[in-house]
């Protein structure tokens, strides 16, 4: 499985199926959480105040590592960002993205 997949936006709402890694807190009063799935995969979780404002499912550790300093710069560097904005800055990026992941072995597939 190509480790930069997005697998899921927002899908995860019971999180009683994961196992958490680690929390690293931003600024605003928002929380960035990183947690393994029951099904090996890696859930990222942006909280503000304890409420879960996004969640962003990926096939690497690696990934999601990366993801979470991309969500922090973007509080980071827009003071008085509202919990729907960051929501929205998350979907589009991943949506963005999401055209661009190649699947598996797909760059390998011939043309014809």
């Amino acid at each position: 499985m190509d480790e930069m997949t997005i697998l899921s936006v927002n899908a995860h709402h019971d999180f009683n199926d994961h196992a958490p890694l680690s929390i690293m807190t931003s600024a605003e009063g928002f929380t960035l959480l990183l947690a393994k799935t029951d099904s090996a995969t890696y859930l990222v979780i942006a909280q503000h105040m304890g409420r879960t404002v996004s969640t962003v499912e990926l096939a690497s550790v690696r990934y999601a590592d990366f993801i979470i300093q991309l969500i922090d710069d973007h509080i980071r560097q827009h003071p008085g960002l509202q919990c729907e904005e960051l929501d929205m800055h998350i979907r589009l990026k991943a949506k963005d993205h999401l055209t661009r992941t190649p699947l598996p072995n797909d760059f390998m597939a011939s043309d014809d």
